[in-house]
């Protein structure tokens, strides 16, 4: 790179031959000085270099001695100076005889000059001695005329400056080339790699050497150093032609340098803070931080801004990594918990202080406990549970005394309890400690119930009923208690008493306690549901449960709420009616991820999938449900979860699966509520499927007998199990394959007394297992109508395909073989749809059974009069292929297709193609099979 202002250089030293440069350290300075001193040397001319130093000022003569040892070296003959020692001290010759005068020195600078031009260089003239500077006056005042040229740069924006009087009295010279120096602009970056880079001559494109100043004027801000050490690791890669720049350790080294190289006093805590601020970074907020002036904050900024570290008020980001990885920023901690006050003091986004507080990791001054729970209570009046959580980590590790702490690891259980399993199963035994040492309150023992029964801790849950149930009558929020109490019967298994549940009518029931704490509402909604589903109105039940699932917000509402209507709906068989509202809540939860909210809502959803038939998505959504939230931490709801699994693998023909899940343990505390029935029927599913007849009898036995002790406290409820787990089904289906069918018809005319007046898809189950205890055709075809007409209008795929297996093979009993294929065909197709593969085999070896025409040959002896040829075009007629596509197959015309057709019904005195399916279909595939 060439300089930036080479045209103000140009024959500079042909105007008296002084040069004056200023700016600030590290914008090129020195590194122009150093470029007029090669191009000088490419000329023949000779260079003196001195410079200026802060520790040297009080040494007389000093930068004049540089410039005389340089001299002795050029007069023993060196064609440069080599930089050795004079063989005396000017200093010390001063003190004696006083013959060396400035008019020696210059004579011979003089005589120097005679041989070859001759080049003096002043760098930091700042730092310059005071007889050095009266000799550069007293040279700088005979330049005009003779081949020697001076340069001289002055540093700007020092701390301390000693040159002001040598720069008046040289800018006062006629002749003197003044030059400013500045950073870079975009223009002259781009100038200067096409003209000194041959990667960017010739016919490399424009924009492209565009693109790359914008970024090196971006990365640096112009800063000439900068922009040299970018463009050498750019060289230097080993990609001959690298598209991108590569911001690397010595890009950072080099900012520090340059930071650590300004004498101005703090000036480098003062860059520490500014990167410590951020885009946040201002004067006042520097200096409050710092605890300095406004006008010191101020000369701060202007020096990071002459560096060209600054884009606005902010440091550009590289440059700001480069400051906060400074292995010397000692006091990082300390400016990131100041940062954080300030900020918090001037109302900026709660992110970003608590960004500065999680930067330090701890809480420390000006920071104390009660301020750090102060803006937790702030992050979740704002629904950021996430800052909350934060924090409250903050504050756990800087709580003192046991009450403090466990007041703090509540407050972050509440918060996180939602997103975050690990942590939760870390608080929960701490926290259960500490409600038996008496720490906790009833509300507080209430919402340890509920986590603790969300995350397999039923144990603990059932150890602290007695301590919540104690402290419950002197609890102002009794809401929380009933939503705990209500859980925990829920997720044993039993129902509800609502009568026993005492309701708060204050608004201090609906004060939050965190994410999901709206319970007030939430139990209002729930009675609602509960005195119509027991008076027997359905329909206004269904209508609260789907209003209460319609008001869920994952971030504000109880994870109850979905679990107490999905329990509601699903027990009155309206659960697929409501699959949109769980859409919806899938959606949400990809913007406000939450592990037990994803879980219980993928197990809704493989719940809707396995009674709509799709027993592929069954299976996905299942196993996402385990992925976010795993088998053991489920406890007894673990049973519910391993039916729909079971289930689904036995009825996508995966038996060996299904086994496999049901040697998986069980807690033993499951088999007292639903979710043991729903596994037990699963089972004896199972076990049907594989014929094990009498295990599956013995499994729907069971069923029968919990479902019967579920509800012995309630009569007047009776059974409510009969949508949710159909068990007289499944005992039907055993008495069936036993060949008991009176046993049969007995449980399914019980389970039709059970079941309501709306059409469920357990009606039509019933429909067509009851269609099997007849002998009478018509009444087996009409049961089995009704029955695929419910199941059609219910949307029960799976269990109408099952239907129509049995409709196609009561069509081909009764010699209605066109109605039998067709209705087969779909059955078939249903069930590939349905990923089906029990069901699919069940129709494959139906459509070649008994259950077929297998009218032997000679039966039909009018078979004997058609030719072989004739016999081949019926064959591809059964099957279903057109006339043009059986004269391709046969190659043949499609005239003599229909010449031969035409001679096959007048043989078999059939009308057309239908009568030909009905009456010979299985004849000739028989014929076909033997050859």
């Amino acid at each position: 790179m060439s300089n930036h202002a080479a045209p103000e250089f140009k024959n500079w030293h042909k105007n008296g031959g002084l040069l004056f440069l200023r700016g600030p350290k590290c914008v090129g300075k020195t590194t122009t000085l150093n470029r007029i001193c090669a191009s000088e040397a490419d000329s023949g001319a000779l260079s003196l270099w001195a410079t200026g130093w802060l520790n040297e000022y009080g040494s007389p003569f000093g930068v004049l001695q540089q410039i005389l040892d340089q001299l002795d070296a050029a007069e023993e003959g060196g064609d440069q100076p080599n930089g050795a020692g004079p063989s005396w001290s000017l200093a010390d010759g001063l003190r004696t005889p006083s013959d060396l005068t400035f008019e020696w020195v210059y004579a011979r600078l003089l005589k120097i000059a005679a041989r070859r031009p001759l080049l003096i260089v002043v760098d930091d003239i700042n730092y310059v001695d005071g007889p050095s500077q009266l000799f550069l006056r007293f040279v700088a005042r005979r330049l005009k005329g003779t081949p020697i040229r001076l340069a001289m740069a002055e540093r700007t924006g020092c701390a301390l400056s000693f040159c002001d009087d040598l720069r008046t009295d040289i800018l006062r010279l006629p002749y003197t080339s003044l030059v400013r120096m500045r950073l870079l602009g975009r223009k002259q970056i781009a100038r200067s790699l096409t003209e000194h880079l041959p990667q960017f001559r010739g016919s490399f494109p424009c924009s492209a050497v565009n693109r790359m100043a914008d970024d090196l004027h971006d990365l640096t801000g112009g800063n000439l150093l900068l922009v040299d050490v970018l463009l050498r690791t750019w060289l230097m890669s080993a990609d001959p032609m690298p598209k991108e720049l590569t911001v690397d350790t010595a890009f950072h080294d080099c900012v520090r340098g340059m930071i650590s190289d300004t004498d101005m006093p703090g000036m480098l805590s003062g860059a520490h803070a500014v990167a410590v601020l951020g885009d946040f970074a201002s004067l006042p907020r520097l200096a409050r931080l710092l605890g300095i002036g406004i006008t010191r904050a101020s000369r701060i900024f202007g020096a990071l801004n002459d560096l060209g570290m600054l884009a606005g008020d902010r440091l550009r980001p590289d440059m700001r990594r480069a400051l906060l990885q400074d292995e010397s920023f000692t006091a990082r901690g300390e400016l990131h918990l100041r940062a954080a006050h300030v900020l918090f003091e001037d109302s900026a986004p709660l992110t970003q202080v608590v960004e500065h507080l999680t930067a330090v990791g701890m809480i420390g001054a000006p920071w104390d406990l009660p301020l750090v729970l102060g803006l937790v209570n702030q992050a979740l009046k704002s629904g950021s549970t996430d800052v909350a959580g934060r924090l409250l980590k903050l504050a756990k590790g800087s709580a003192v005394g046991p009450e403090e702490r466990s007041a703090v690891e509540m407050m972050l259980l509440r918060t996180t309890w939602l997103t975050d399993p690990g942590l939760v199963a870390s608080l929960l035994p701490t926290l259960g400690r500490a409600a038996f040492r008496g720490v906790l309150n009833a509300t507080d023992l209430a919402f340890l119930v509920r986590a603790a029964l969300w995350h397999g801790l039923t144990e603990l849950a059932a150890e602290l009923m007695p301590l919540m149930r104690e402290k419950a009558p002197r609890s102002p929020y009794p809401a929380e208690v009933g939503l705990a109490e209500a859980l925990y019967s829920l997720w044993s298994g039993m129902p509800m008493d609502w009568a026993t549940l005492e309701l708060s009518s204050s608004s201090e029931a609906d004060e939050r306690y965190g994410p999901g704490a709206d319970v007030h509402s939430l139990l209002t909604g729930l009675r609602k549901i509960h005195a119509p589903a027991n008076e027997g109105d359905r329909a206004q039940a269904i209508f609260w449960a789907e209003q209460v699932l319609q008001g869920i917000r994952v971030q504000s509402s109880a994870v109850e709420t979905l679990l107490f209507a999905y329990t509601v709906l699903e027990s009155l068989g309206s659960l697929r009616a409501a699959r949109p509202w769980f859409t919806q809540l899938s959606e949400a939860l990809e913007a406000h991820p939450s592990p037990l909210w994803e879980a219980l809502v993928s197990v809704v959803q493989a719940k809707i999938s396995l009674e709509l038939g799709d027993l592929g998505s069954a299976y996905r959504w299942i196993q996402k449900a385990l992925a976010r939230k795993p088998w053991h931490e489920w406890g007894a709801p673990i049973a519910s979860i391993a039916a729909l699994l079971v289930q689904t693998l036995t009825e996508m023909g995966r038996p060996q699966e299904a086994a496999e899940v049901l040697d998986r343990p069980i807690p033993p505390a499951a088999y007292q509520g639903c979710g043991g029935l729903k596994y037990v029927y699963a089972r004896g599913r199972y076990h049907l499927a594989t014929d094990r007849l009498h295990a599956a009898l013995a499994d729907f036995e069971s069923c029968r007998d919990m479902s019967a002790s579920l509800w012995i406290e309630t009569p007047a409820r009776a059974d409510q199990t009969h949508l949710m787990v159909p068990w007289r089904c499944g005992m039907a289906e055993a008495y069936l394959a036993l060949g008991d069918v009176a046993g049969a018809r007995d449980a399914l005319r019980q389970q039709l007394q059970q079941l309501p007046k709306e059409e469920t898809s357990v009606h039509g189950t019933t429909l067509r297992l009851l269609a099997r205890t007849t002998e009478d055709d018509a009444r087996r075809l009409s049961l089995l109508k009704n029955s695929a007409d419910t199941l059609e209008r219910d949307g029960s795929r799976l269990q109408l395909a099952y239907t129509l297996t049995e409709l196609a093979a009561a069509y081909r009993e009764t010699s209605r073989l066109n109605l039998a294929r067709t209705t087969s065909k779909r059955a078939r197709r249903m069930a590939e749809q349905c990923e089906a593969g029990r069901l699919l085999a069940l129709v494959t070896a139906d459509a070649h059974g008994p259950g077929r025409d297998m009218q032997p040959v000679c039966h039909h002896p009018e078979l004997a009069e058609l030719s072989s040829a004739e016999r081949r075009v019926a064959v591809l007629a059964i099957l279903g292929h057109t006339n043009r596509e059986i004269s391709g197959k046969l190659f043949i015309t499609a005239s003599t297709v229909e010449q031969h057709l035409t001679r096959i019904y007048r043989k078999l005195r059939v009308q057309h193609r239908e009568d030909l399916l009905d009456k010979f279909s299985t004849v000739f595939m028989a014929l076909e099979q033997s050859g």
